[in-house]
């Protein structure tokens, strides 16, 4: 289960928030029309459950499910099932109700069969009332949405876009976040350079050190920071061996339109063009996947909270790394003495244009 998926869901639904206050790590509650919504996720159990209650459900199930869907279809390769709750005497209103694959059901329906039995109480269920239980419709052949629920969608959809429109508006500066390593001292240089030439032109460059406070998280930051408009990468053999810095580059390529949100600027010490050296990156964070599980080979099973998070994250920068190198190689990112000598000119002027797109 990819790291992101609720956070990207919180972000889509944000303007549906019960009282903007009921959101937390890994939940949140939507409230629309008199109807609330329950979104969970359980990260080691690799599921998210939604639960809804009120006037319109079977429209706020819908549009919850089509959110879903199109995070999970910005993945390559990603599967996933969806479960329906049983309805049964037994299973209704029951915390643990017996749950049926959805597909399952359509196949049911395809071939006429119109009842299953419940594996809790054994009584035959009728499958039509299981779908229609929390979906307005079966699938459209044309895949457009029921109407009612076309019309709450257009409804989120604009009031997220106004939201986005106001925070713009209400912005003083215009953004562009950094992402760096604190590895090695060039790269660090490098970035207070960049940031007084781009505050130089009243454009403020978000970076760690002036936007996380006491206390506050970094993966929130690094989160707000993949979903950045514009993004500087400054790249170096540390920053490609880094799991805070790759973390935040598998994201921002998550996010979508990565060609267009990413400007690299390359040290000399990336060592990306070369295909042999290439491998080696991926030889590295294989290297990393190989210790942590014989580390965690040594420890109980009952003690691995948040360790599984981490190997599979290892995971993922392992099995995108090639992909992302190969596009930072074939993109003119031209090498730090020439930002320098033009005072960072080319890059200032191709990110402005970008923030006025």
């Amino acid at each position: 289960m990819p790291k992101g998926i609720l956070t990207r869901f919180i972000v889509e639904t944000h303007p549906w928030i019960e009282q903007q206050k009921l959101v937390w790590k890994n939940g949140v509650v939507l409230n629309k029309d008199q109807t609330r919504a329950e979104i969970i996720e359980n990260y080691n159990q690799r599921e998210i459950k939604i639960r809804v209650a009120g006037n319109r459900t079977k429209e706020l199930m819908a549009v919850i499910t089509h959110e879903l869907e199109k995070i999970h279809n910005s993945y390559e390769r990603l599967q996933y099932q969806t479960l329906v709750p049983c309805n049964c005497e037994k299973c209704e209103g029951s915390q643990t109700p017996y749950s049926y694959p959805l597909n399952e059901l359509r196949d049911f329906l395809d071939h006429s069969a119109y009842l299953i039995q419940c594996r809790k109480s054994f009584q035959m269920v009728n499958v039509r009332r299981l779908i229609d239980d929390v979906m307005l419709q079966l699938d459209r052949p044309d895949r457009e949405l029921n109407p009612q629920v076309a019309q709450l969608q257009n409804e989120l959809e604009r009031k997220r876009d106004e939201s986005l429109t106001h925070r713009l508006q209400d912005s003083n500066q215009k953004q562009v976040f950094i992402s760096y390593t604190w590895r090695d001292k060039e790269s660090k240089q490098l970035v207070a350079k960049i940031e007084q030439a781009f505050e130089a032109k009243d454009i403020k460059i978000i970076r760690d050190t002036n936007a996380i406070g006491y206390k506050e998280r970094f993966k929130e930051f690094m989160q707000r920071l993949s979903r950045g408009r514009c993004v500087i990468l400054v790249i170096s053999d540390q920053y490609l061996k880094s799991e805070n810095c790759m973390y935040e580059l598998v994201e921002i390529s998550k996010n979508g339109n990565l060609y267009q949100r990413i400007f690299p600027i390359l040290l000399t010490d990336a060592n990306i063009f070369n295909p042999i050296e290439r491998i080696k990156y991926i030889e590295y964070w294989e290297e990393k996947i190989k210790e942590l599980n014989a580390a965690l080979k040594k420890v109980d099973a009952d003690n691995l909270q948040g360790f599984r998070e981490d190997i599979d994250q290892y995971r993922e920068i392992r099995s995108t790394i090639a992909k992302l190198t190969d596009l930072l190689r074939d993109m003119n990112t031209q090498t730090e003495d020439i930002h320098s000598e033009s005072e960072f000119e080319r890059l200032v002027n191709a990110i402005a244009h970008r923030l006025d797109e």
